[in-house]
């Protein structure tokens, strides 16, 4: 909690580089305290601020976190969407080791599903087109 409360203060010096940090740190701590409608609200406001300030990075780790979550919660079709968005976020950023270690971990080569809705909206909103 002590860590939360450090985050917490920095956003407000610098919210653009710190709320997504925040933000996943806080879906972190009420995932472990098992409290799932929360956590599931601060993983997509973390992967909105990575979105919104452009650090596809932290947008991918967001993702990823959120996939191991989901898949902890057994739900895998939703997990499967966060990891396929993680590496197309790692890919965006150029992070080519990262994205296909994601890529096999998860064996997305498997994966039917689409990207998550926020991933989308990021490429809608970037190039103007659906």
């Amino acid at each position: 909690m002590k860590l939360l409360s450090k985050f917490q203060f920095w956003k407000t010096i610098s919210k653009d580089v710190f709320e997504s940090k925040f933000l996943l740190i806080q879906a972190e701590y009420y995932a472990v305290s098992c409290e799932i409608d929360k956590a599931k609200t601060s993983f997509e406001a973390s992967i909105k601020a990575a979105r919104d300030e452009g650090y596809v990075n932290e947008q991918g780790l967001a993702f990823e976190r959120y996939g191991a979550f989901l898949e902890a919660l057994v739900e895998m079709t939703e997990a499967s969407i966060c990891y396929k968005s993680a590496h197309v976020c790692y890919l965006q950023w150029g992070a080519l080791a990262l994205a296909d270690h994601i890529w096999n971990k998860y064996k997305l080569s498997t994966c039917k599903e689409g990207l998550h809705p926020l991933l989308v909206a990021t490429v809608v909103a970037k190039h103007g087109r659906s």
